[in-house]
């Protein structure tokens, strides 16, 4: 009897983790089956398995911030992809001898006559 109340702490902390009698007795199982294939001792099987289940743990851990890292990688990706665009056709048109300068004029024409047209649209 005194060893019974030694244990039922025990027994009502892994009740109230939602661990039931199912749970124990497949882990239980699995601790044998351990001890005899390896022939290792009951407590040394249970520490392997629950390393096991650990490693098992630190693994879908590791998958699901690898899935978080892909989703950010492709946000930026799209977010890049303008500026990706614009550096390429920067790029060609200076391969053709188009100086910087020569592009900056462009741009500031561009810009001046589009806010011309804009304005000749709302008169």
């Amino acid at each position: 009897m005194s060893k019974d109340s030694k244990v039922l702490p025990l027994s009502e902390q892994i009740r109230s983790m939602g661990i039931g009698k199912e749970k124990l007795l497949t882990f239980s199982v699995e601790v044998n089956e351990k001890a005899q294939k390896y022939n290792l001792s009951i407590s040394a099987a249970a520490y392997h398995i629950i390393e096991e289940l650990e490693k098992y743990n630190r693994i879908g851990d590791l998958q699901n911030k690898i899935s978080s890292l892909a989703m950010q990688r492709y946000a930026i990706n799209q977010m890049s992809a303008p500026r990706n665009k614009a550096i390429t056709a920067l790029l060609k048109l200076q391969a053709c001898g188009i100086t910087d300068e020569e592009i900056l004029n462009l741009y500031e024409f561009l810009i001046k006559t589009g806010l011309e047209n804009v304005a000749r649209i709302g008169s």
